[in-house]
């Protein structure tokens, strides 16, 4: 198996496509042959299991249509997780979930906000490096790429991801207030790497919610694109076809072309050309 590689979708705000863009990129690249795997570190309303369709519910639940969690990510950041990994030989399958569409998934839990709270009491030198070992001591040998989809905010467990990931993706839609988060967010990102001595930065940019039809949309393009020439991937076009198939439980590559609308269909290439793109540029970090 190749080597692992690794990205995280982070903006300090919502709304912007994050989690979309996670979902989309990985199946496309699970499309290209890649073995995926994508982790819900965003909170407990479980998003990117409802874009795949899985009910997640609490593990002594007997409802026959959903799944519930054996093994919760949140156990990573605990004080018990070395026993947990050194005894039980199963342990990432039991954390994970097959996804109808090709990636696997670790679902968010109840206790990633008591995780982000206890990681304050932990040291300094360990704090940050929990999921990374985790992805190196389970994850590397199953698969070869993972995506992290991160809190829109900066806390413990946001550091923990962009600590592991070294990679972002920042989806960010039209608005002057997202040009100035980008320009935080980058600042921010070369502030961590100093703080946390890792090689972190921004791998792609990804304008979301644009329309051809609005002038917003065509300079914030523009502008993004001037600003950080060579990492802004293609926009992905603003679709009603995106909200729809979520509710549906399913990506933009689950749909026959012939259920899509002409913009459904350029989002879906868009993203395509996005995971290309953001392939590469893991390759060359």
């Amino acid at each position: 198996m190749a080597s692992l590689q690794r990205a995280a979708t982070y903006v300090e705000k919502g709304g912007v496509g994050k989690t979309t863009s996670a979902a989309h990129i990985a199946v496309a690249a699970h499309n290209m042959g890649h073995e995926v795997l994508l982790v819900d570190l965003a909170g407990t309303q479980n998003d990117l299991a409802t874009q795949f369709g899985l009910s997640i519910v609490e593990r002594d639940s007997d409802t026959d249509s959903s799944v519930s969690i054996d093994a919760p990510i949140s156990a990573v950041f605990g004080d018990d997780w070395e026993f947990l990994r050194d005894n039980i030989d199963d342990l990432l399958d039991r954390m994970t979930f097959s996804t109808d569409e090709g990636p696997d998934l670790i679902p968010a839990d109840p206790g990633l906000g008591g995780a982000d709270n206890n990681l304050a009491n932990v040291p300094l030198e360990e704090r940050y490096q929990k999921l990374d070992e985790f992805v190196d001591d389970l994850v590397a040998e199953q698969y070869d790429l993972v995506i992290f989809d991160l809190p829109g905010k900066e806390d413990n467990i946001a550091l923990n991801g962009l600590f592991a990931a070294r990679n972002v993706v920042a989806p960010l839609k039209p608005g002057a207030f997202e040009r100035d988060q980008l320009q935080k967010l980058d600042a921010t990102l070369d502030e961590i790497s100093a703080d946390l001595n890792v090689d972190l930065g921004l791998a792609l940019i990804i304008p979301t919610i644009i329309s051809s039809q609005e002038t917003l949309s065509e300079s914030f393009v523009a502008h993004v694109s001037e600003e950080y020439p060579g990492i802004v991937g293609e926009p992905v076009t603003k679709t009603a076809d995106i909200g729809n198939n979520q509710n549906a439980g399913r990506t933009l590559y689950a749909v026959p072309d012939d259920e899509l609308y002409a913009t459904g269909k350029r989002a879906r290439e868009a993203y395509s050309a996005n995971t290309e793109q953001l392939l590469s540029q893991l390759t060359d970090r």
